[in-house]
């Protein structure tokens, strides 16, 4: 088997990914998506993408790669419930998402949660933005 050199960042895979699947990324309306792990001050709204380790290859000629990625989503000032049921949202719209979908030259087999339910970050008092964040596994490659 011969491996393929990446031609994009694994963080432009899952953001091309999630805006396949209807995301809102409009900036004042939706969510726009950013590439973590830099978490920048604006837009108030954000979902950050930041590509996180995985179990890696799950084949041993190294045909499926699975690696984790985590969403963090950030929401207006003093507004708890806005940004947990995005985060909600977004949770379904990812586990209920197509398997084997090529996306950027990138097979996606399967997604699924590393753990529970996306839950909320710490609510730092001198900014009243309201954050929650959810780890997902994704199966990469194959045929």
């Amino acid at each position: 088997m011969t491996l393929s050199l990446p031609t994009v960042p694994k963080s432009q895979v899952i953001e091309d990914f999630i805006v396949s699947l209807g995301w809102d990324t409009t900036p004042e309306l939706g969510y726009p998506i950013l590439h973590g792990p830099e978490i920048k001050m604006s837009p108030d709204r954000a979902l950050f993408i930041t590509p996180t380790p995985g179990p890696g290859w799950v084949t041993e000629e190294g045909a499926l790669d699975t690696w984790a990625f985590q969403a963090r989503l950030r929401g207006p000032d003093d507004d708890p419930d806005t940004p947990q049921l995005m985060i909600e949202q977004l949770d379904l719209m990812i586990l209920a998402a197509p398997k084997n979908v090529t996306i950027d030259g990138v097979l996606i087999k399967m997604i699924t949660r590393a753990g529970g339910t996306p839950s909320a970050l710490p609510l730092d008092p001198n900014d009243r933005r309201f954050e929650y964040t959810c780890t997902y596994l994704i199966t990469t490659g194959g045929e």
